[in-house]
């Protein structure tokens, strides 16, 4: 994926993919779970639990400033698709249509398959 194209901002940064992945990584390994080598694994293969997917839902939300619905993981089971998703959100949140940009639990494909 090429964060070019990958992009947004929040309060004036610039917010990619990569960055989305990073602060998952922070959350991750503060939460003592295994950081992945591959964006493609899923959280139940790096050890997340639906506790886990709660709460990194809410560190999300308050780093991307949009409401993101605590089922998301369910929806978007890999690291790398769950920040497509979430940058996908912040865009039109960026454009003014809102207050908040809802992460709905649309996804794309995969549901459930974590």
């Amino acid at each position: 994926m090429s964060d070019q194209l990958q992009s947004s901002a929040v309060d004036g940064a610039k917010i990619t993919t990569a960055k989305i992945l990073a602060w998952v990584e922070e959350w991750t390994e503060a939460n003592h779970l295994k950081v992945p080598s591959d964006f493609d694994q899923t959280f139940a293969e790096a050890g997340f639990d639906s506790m886990h997917s709660v709460e990194l839902a809410f560190f999300l939300e308050e780093r991307l400033k949009i409401k993101i619905d605590d089922t998301v993981l369910f929806d978007y089971p890999t690291f790398a698709s769950l920040a497509e998703h979430l940058l996908s959100l912040a865009q039109p949140a960026e454009a003014g249509q809102g207050d908040y940009a809802v992460a709905s639990s649309s996804p794309a494909s995969g549901t459930g398959n974590w």
